[in-house]
């Protein structure tokens, strides 16, 4: 292929959450492919499932945000101290087992009562709001934050704050522009999770900041890292959960009779939000983790070479008919296998039990609350949040 006719990315989303053409054509042509980045590099983007697995768990890959000086059009975390994405090997293994706790089974029950309330209470809110109403106002923005606060151990009434700031640092960074406004924004939310973990000294409790703390004067952690790791968790929790919800609603409006089989049986709720997750994940157009390789690797008799810029493709992987069958087919009955949302390896998303807990409470009780929950706008009219990493919608307005 020559270079004037490589594939450019991003490949948008159709109608903002159905899967790309581009993509799904180039996936057909195999698992792994030469492309151009938007920056005008060129690199490889990994789109076969067990290719994908491969590069997440091979330890020759290292993570974007280390030295040397990655590519991506990232945020201002990565390389940030404490952010997980940005430390590999006995270090990141460290990091990870300082906020595991937070994400046991045990806590993540403990707060599985606070989640069904505070759906409850939104719901409620909504409601009372005139038609049409901002759903991601009133519920898609608000609930993850309100859960983060809870994991946390910070003031319920503070999340609408956090959640702002979370929005700024996950927007998508260049040389000029937002860079400035996100570093403000990155460091104004540390410095006030800085202050409620010292807080934590004269009232301790069962939450991540104390968790933290207990670290910090246990010699586990710097200040620093755990100032790091908690922001980092309150803002990969926050806005990937925010998209989803989004994406997932509209997924269920676009296909009514999956809907409708939902409303009919509930118990399908596990099984439908796992289909949510594997065909409609967050992401906007540029959709995956990036890799840089230390030495020459080889997968699928594809040669990266050291250094080079390597795209894995984590939503695409969900439509490889090697791993699921019809894959192109909303089926929220669809028989359980693993897909990569949350990704794989010593990276997989640690937050995976709370964010499947929240959408299975949004999913299992939403359209018994809202039989006629619909969209007010024709859905191309949604403007989709293209500068945020997660994607979303700037406003999802809906009738009732």
């Amino acid at each position: 292929m020559s270079e004037q006719s490589l594939p450019t990315l991003p490949m948008w989303r159709v109608d903002h959450i159905e899967p790309s053409p581009e993509m799904l054509a180039l996936r057909a042509n195999g698992p792994i492919h030469r492309v151009r980045f938007p920056s005008g590099h060129e690199g490889w983007w990994v789109t076969g499932y067990d290719e994908s697995k491969a590069v997440l768990s091979d330890p020759a890959f290292r993570p974007s945000g280390m030295p040397p000086a990655a590519f991506t059009p990232a945020t201002v975390i990565l390389g940030s101290p404490g952010w997980l994405g940005s430390h590999e090997g006995s270090e990141h293994a460290r990091l990870r087992t300082i906020v595991a706790p937070a994400f046991s089974n045990r806590r993540v029950k403990l707060l599985a009562q606070q989640i069904d309330a505070i759906a409850a209470q939104l719901f409620e809110t909504l409601a009372a709001q005139p038609q049409p109403a901002d759903l991601r106002h009133h519920l898609s923005f608000p609930l993850p934050a309100m859960v983060i606060s809870a994991l946390m151990g910070v003031p319920y009434e503070n999340h609408a704050f956090f959640a702002e700031l979370s929005d700024e640092v996950m927007t998508h960074q260049h040389e000029s522009g937002p860079r400035n406004a996100a570093l403000l924004a990155w460091e104004e939310l540390r410095t006030y999770i800085r202050g409620k973990m010292r807080g934590r000294r004269q009232d301790p409790g069962d939450n991540l900041l104390t968790d933290l703390l207990a670290a910090v004067d246990q010699g586990k952690a710097t200040e620093e890292e755990a100032i790091g790791l908690a922001a980092g968790i309150l803002v990969a929790g926050h806005e990937s959960t925010v998209a989803q919800i989004e994406f997932g609603l509209l997924a269920m409006f676009r296909h009514p009779n999956q809907r409708k089989r939902l409303v009919g049986d509930p118990s399908l709720v596990d099984k439908a939000v796992e289909e949510i997750l594997r065909m409609y994940p967050p992401g906007a157009g540029w959709d995956g983790i990036m890799r840089y390789p230390r030495t020459d690797v080889t997968i699928a008799g594809v040669l990266f070479p050291a250094e080079s810029k390597v795209l894995v493709g984590l939503p695409a992987t969900s439509f490889d008919p090697r791993h699921f069958d019809d894959p192109d087919i909303f089926d929220i009955g669809r028989a359980e296998k693993p897909h990569l949302a949350f990704s794989y390896g010593p990276h997989y998303c640690i937050g995976e039990a709370l964010a499947r807990l929240e959408l299975k409470v949004v999913f299992g009780s939403i359209f018994q609350r809202f039989p006629r929950l619909r969209l007010a706008v024709a859905p191309e009219e949604l403007n989709l949040r293209k500068e945020i990493i997660t994607g979303g919608f700037e406003e999802f307005p809906v009738l009732w």
